[in-house]
């Protein structure tokens, strides 16, 4: 039930094994599927063949006769062969097809499968907060916490509603650590909505955690739950950590490798699209440091403003026609798929690093795919992270960026009071850095 950068897969995903044919260097090479989803496939590998990442082979289904696609290799396993779909993706008609042409042995297999894992983690999701809660706090002794929300279908996914009657309100479900840190992912029964629309039930959450975590030294806020804070007028000071902070370092790490790329490194403007947001008015400023001119995007401004600082300028603006021109961008909107109101302004050959919630949807990206706009997701790493379990379709090394702050205030407490390029090089030395990654499919 986390509300996050990560991506939410909607489409049928089995373990079914049909045969393929692959096609490559002029040879036909016999396997079958160890794995379908919309994006890609994982096969069995045929002994003696080698074939490098990158490379591009068309694979054919001999139980679909109309069914052809071409798909690149991702990676190449002792056992195993990963394969993305090149500029393609199975609708879920097609999906279902390819599932329902698998025995039915293997059908009932997947489905017992699925259900074995859901039942599973709703099992350890139960026993971590009943009669594990106490010795699971004991041995964590977290040094922070990271406080998260959820909507009604991710919920679900963890507990039932007869399983939360007889769990206590604020919910452990995963361990953290960074170097010698520990932290715990703990989440509200109360969903996002109800978080939103009522401050009571956001005064109670954050209430719970301190008396259930008294000596935590940090409590990192998640996604929007910081504006819910401000809203039932609670002051965000120590433990609670707003999460800015790392936020606006992650897309300034971002930012600056964007045009390290050889086609964009002569780029000297940037584009911030929801610039007048809380986040993204200061995230504006932060870019001066980059590029001698940030245009802020949003349509809540009522007029043009440029704005002289001591770095470069900022731009603020509502008119489409200052997109036209350029190339980079940088996607705070309040819903990703906003993005495409904005796609017939937005130049061939440009890169958006989406760090909207929700995410630019896998529908969007393909449309902007169609004229040649490439969208990548925002993500921060450090070497000596781990999330366990991790968090749905998000690597457990990959780190949130409202989380970052946290952990470097836990390290510096001070880093998070002075000038903003202080905190990040502080963020920088402690070894958090920025990264964009291919979108995962829904």
């Amino acid at each position: 039930m986390i509300r996050m950068h990560g991506e939410y897969r909607r489409h049928l995903r089995s373990g079914i094994r049909l045969p393929v044919v692959l096609k490559y260097a002029n040879h036909t090479i016999k396997t079958n599927t160890l794995d379908v989803s919309a994006s890609g496939l994982r096969l069995k590998r045929p002994e003696g063949v080698y074939i490098r990442p990158g490379e591009v082979t068309d694979v054919d289904f001999p139980d679909k006769a109309a069914m052809n696609v071409a798909a690149t290799v991702a990676y190449i396993g002792k056992s195993h062969i990963g394969m993305q779909f090149y500029r393609r993706r199975f609708s879920e008609y097609e999906l279902r097809e390819l599932y329902d042409v698998a025995p039915s042995w293997q059908r009932l297999t997947a489905r017992s499968k699925r259900a074995l894992w859901r039942s599973s983690r709703r099992f350890a999701v139960l026993l971590t907060n009943t009669l594990l809660r106490s010795p699971i706090n004991a041995m964590a002794r977290p040094h922070f916490l990271f406080a998260v929300y959820g909507n009604q279908q991710q919920a679900g996914s963890y507990f039932t509603p007869g399983m939360a009657r007889r769990m206590p309100p604020n919910l452990v479900l995963g361990f953290i650590r960074n170097q010698d840190k520990r932290g715990l992912l703990v989440a509200s029964q109360f969903m996002e909505h109800e978080l939103e629309e009522d401050s009571e039930k956001v005064r109670f959450y954050l209430d719970q955690l301190q008396r259930d975590y008294p000596d935590v030294q940090r409590i990192a806020l998640v996604g929007r739950l910081p504006n819910f804070v401000m809203k039932a007028g609670i002051e965000i000071t120590e433990p609670l950590v707003e999460g800015s902070l790392g936020t606006r370092y992650m897309i300034w790490d971002v930012a600056r490798k964007m045009r390290e790329r050889p086609q964009y490194s002569q780029q000297t403007s940037i584009v911030v699209l929801g610039g007048a947001g809380r986040i993204g008015n200061a995230v504006c400023q932060d870019l001066t440091s980059l590029y001698d001119k940030v245009i802020g995007f949003d349509p809540r401004y009522e007029e043009d403003r440029e704005i002289g600082t001591d770095q470069g300028t900022i731009l603020q603006t509502s008119s489409p026609a200052h997109l036209e021109d350029e190339k980079l961008y940088i996607g705070l909107t309040h819903h990703g798929d906003a993005v495409l109101e904005l796609q017939q302004h937005i130049s061939a050959g440009s890169l958006i690093a989406d760090d909207t919630h929700p995410c630019i949807s896998l529908t969007a990206r393909e449309r902007l795919q169609q004229r040649q706009i490439a969208v990548e997701k925002v993500v921060l790493s450090h070497e000596e992270f781990l999330m366990w379990p991790r968090m749905p379709d998000w690597s457990n090394r990959d780190i949130p960026g409202c989380l970052v702050e946290a952990l470097v205030l836990l390290r510096q407490p001070g880093a998070g009071e002075g000038e903003f390029s202080a905190f990040c090089q502080e963020a920088e030395f402690l070894g958090f850095t920025g990264r964009m990654i291919s979108p995962l499919d829904e």
